[in-house]
């Protein structure tokens, strides 16, 4: 009997044991391989305006694919056969900015391939010729790469490595190939001749001794139906707001705006108008007009990287919940306006530091939108720190003038500079103090050490002689001195007591 306990007792036991292993695994997870090092870091440098984020053109591979071959097709070189069926088509391509592409006399199987097979079966067949709705965008788009990638400096040679070809758009998603130019255009031309556009205005062709000048028929052409921007809506209809909000950025608005003057929509965004666009309009007279030496030019940040050209128009939701909106009329909406800065979430990408500072318990009321950076800061400004004012202390004059002064008794401190005693950003400390008020007074004063009592010395405020004095002392200086940053009436004794 007592050999059976004895075994029960171990089997228990061992599950004992078991579960105690299991339950102390977790605490020596920390010397497992995989888990995150501590930061070896002694110091984090503050640091100034760093764009942590900066702009970068996006760098895509170049897409290439092998164009679709026919079997036993040939090329049948006879555009009169293509109109047997496709008459409609055939007399659009002849006032089609594409008319002239034509080699030895086929125009139609420059783009469509070779036609042989499909003129034997009547078209009843599928597959035989290079259809554009049927084949993949890459396909597609590389047809009309044939020709617009020979120059490398036309707008189709950066197509390959575009953020629209690795969407899976091919040319036809935006241009029409049999786009019809406006009536009055003329196939040929004779010397002499006079032709009018859509429009009805004519065109003096007595210095031209060729056809119809392809630099003017490809103005008449409107890119080939893709114009912007309803064709950019076509896809990026979220940013339709942008044509709807009336403002100096507004897209087809009073400046002329429009997709294309910011985007190359055959391959990336155009550089220069990240800053270089905006200076033409912004100088003389305008906030940034000494930009190019201010603090934030001069760390590399542009235009677009705090100025949002598509700011967000929706009604603020829920987080978490996208189905419900927030109605309330104290709810503030966004910006609505191109160009518009999110403050202070702009200003937080560059400045981690000033967002930990803002999320203390004592700071001012930037979280809670009654102020942003902006209302002391000036983005383009050249003073130190970018303020508004001319020194830190006008700045805070602006909303607490009350500490101005002048006063009878002056606190020095006060009048040198806020940021002895104050971080503007955000402290553990009550009233964006540095410390609590009695450490940051002791920092320069001796706290009552040294004392006099009618001209003569004495201890009797001295708390390391006087315990019972300690408490009140040590509890809040501005319990007795309340007047700190500075006071007109004499205190009984001293008056730089500030009572």
């Amino acid at each position: 009997m007592c050999e059976r306990n004895r075994g029960r007792y171990a089997v228990v036991w061992s599950i004992q044991l078991l579960l105690l292993a299991l339950f102390c695994l977790p605490f020596a997870a920390c010397g497992f391989p995989n888990r995150q090092p501590r930061r070896a870091e002694t110091e984090l440098s503050p640091g100034g305006p760093q764009p942590n984020r900066p702009f970068r053109q996006v760098s895509l591979t170049a897409i290439r694919v092998e164009l679709p071959e026919i079997a036993d097709a040939v090329y049948v070189n006879d555009d009169e056969l293509c109109m047997t069926c496709h008459q409609v088509y055939s007399e659009t391509f002849s006032q089609n900015v594409h008319r002239g592409i034509h080699t030895e006399g086929q125009s139609c199987e420059a783009c469509h391939g070779p036609a042989s097979q499909h003129v034997i079966t009547r078209g009843q067949e599928p597959g035989m010729l290079w259809n554009f709705k049927r084949m993949a965008p890459a396909q597609a788009a590389e047809i009309c790469l044939k020709c617009h990638e020979d120059n490398a400096c036309a707008p189709g040679a950066s197509w390959r490595t575009s953020v629209h070809a690795h969407a899976g758009l091919a040319c036809t998603a935006c241009h029409t190939g049999h786009y019809n130019v406006p009536p009055g255009t003329r196939a040929t031309t004779e010397p002499g001749e006079e032709v009018r556009d859509g429009r009805g205005a004519p065109f003096s062709l007595a210095s031209y001794q060729e056809p119809l000048p392809i630099g003017t028929l490809r103005e008449m052409s409107n890119n080939m139906g893709a114009v912007a921007p309803d064709v950019c809506f076509r896809c990026h209809g979220d940013l339709q707001a942008s044509a709807m909000v009336a403002g100096p950025h507004q897209i087809c608005g009073p400046s002329g705006f429009n997709c294309s003057t910011c985007h190359d929509p055959h391959g990336k965004i155009l550089d220069y108008s990240r800053q270089e666009l905006c200076m033409q309009c912004h100088q003389q007279g305008s906030p940034t007009m000494a930009w190019h030496s201010s603090t934030h030019s001069l760390m590399g940040v542009a235009c677009t990287d705090c100025h949002n050209p598509h700011p967000s128009s929706a009604v603020q939701q829920f987080p978490g919940n996208t189905g419900v909106s927030l109605l309330h009329t104290n709810v503030a909406r966004p910006v609505r306006r191109a160009m518009a800065v999110q403050e202070p979430e702009a200003c937080y990408k560059c400045h981690p530091k000033i967002y930990a500072l803002n999320a203390l318990p004592s700071h001012h009321p930037v979280k809670e939108g009654k102020m942003v950076c902006s209302d002391c800061h000036d983005p383009h400004g050249q003073r130190d720190g970018n303020l508004n004012a001319e020194s830190l202390n006008l700045t805070c004059y602006k909303c607490h003038a009350d500490k101005q002064g002048p006063f009878a008794y002056e606190h020095p401190p006060v009048t040198e500079n806020c940021n002895i005693c104050h971080e503007p950003h955000g402290t553990v400390a009550n009233n964006l103090l540095k410390q609590p008020a009695t450490f940051l007074c002791l920092r320069c004063h001796t706290g009552h050490r040294e004392g006099q009592h009618n001209g003569n010395p004495s201890n009797r405020m001295n708390p390391d002689v006087v315990p019972q004095v300690r408490p009140g002392f040590y509890t809040d200086c501005t319990q007795c001195h309340s007047q700190i940053h500075g006071s007109d009436l004499p205190s009984p004794h001293f008056p730089t007591m500030f009572r």
